[in-house]
Formats: C-alpha cells, structure tokens, sequence
C-alpha cells in the first residue's frame, strides 16, 4: 500500500512549527502535536496493512491499529498510544497544559515510534 503522500511531511511540519514565531505559540504547538501523531499514525497502519493486518472500522481504527502493534511490539504500540494520548488533550482538551517541551517530546516520539514501525516483521 502506497500513498499519494508521504505521511513523513506531517513530521516535518510539526518541526517547523514548534519552531515557528509567526504563529501564536500554543495554537502552533497543540497543530504540531496532532502532525507529529497522523505521522506516525499512518505510517503505523499503512506498516501492518503490508504485513498482512486489515483494519474495516472506521470508527475504531486508531484503537485498532494501536492495539495490533502492542501486540507485534507492546513498547512501540504504548508509544503510540501516548502519542494518542496528547494529541487528543492537545485537539480536544483546552484546559490541558500544553508546552513548548511536551511539543518537542511528541515530535521525538513520532520519530522513534516511525523508526520503530519501519523494522517490523
């Protein structure tokens, strides 16, 4: 399975965001943190798809795919999981605490977990 684009570019986009002044601080870090999510989100699914895994709920695909690769890596799919995690405090919760560092810890974290997924068997 191949994409048209390369789920990679959103990485690159949170980097450049986090680092970014034009933009207002918070709002620019809460965008990075979901970009740093889809990243390695997508590439997660689209590495088991060609594998062998299939995933038919929608509604339940980022479950689904977080859940299959703690079964193939449990470090890696809680990583992800984290991930998750932030980027729904970061999309959805705004009274959450949002950081300039917990914007570069997602960003690294997207990265190892991109790492990661590129190895499995």
């Amino acid at each position: 399975m191949s994409f048209p684009f390369d789920p990679r570019l959103f990485l690159e986009i949170a980097n450049q965001l986090l680092n970014d002044s034009h933009y207002e601080r918070e709002g620019r870090i809460r965008t990075s943190i979901g970009r740093a999510y889809y990243a390695a989100f997508l590439l997660a699914r689209k590495r088991l798809q060609e594998i062998g895994y299939s995933f038919a709920d929608v509604y339940r695909l980022h479950k689904d795919v977080i859940e299959t690769l703690m079964d193939i890596n449990t470090s890696v799919g809680n990583k992800l999981n984290t991930l998750f995690d932030h980027r729904v405090d970061a999309d959805y919760r705004m009274e959450a605490r949002i950081t300039q560092e917990l914007g570069k810890s997602c960003a690294r974290l997207s990265e190892h977990i991109i790492d990661s997924i590129e190895r499995l068997k």
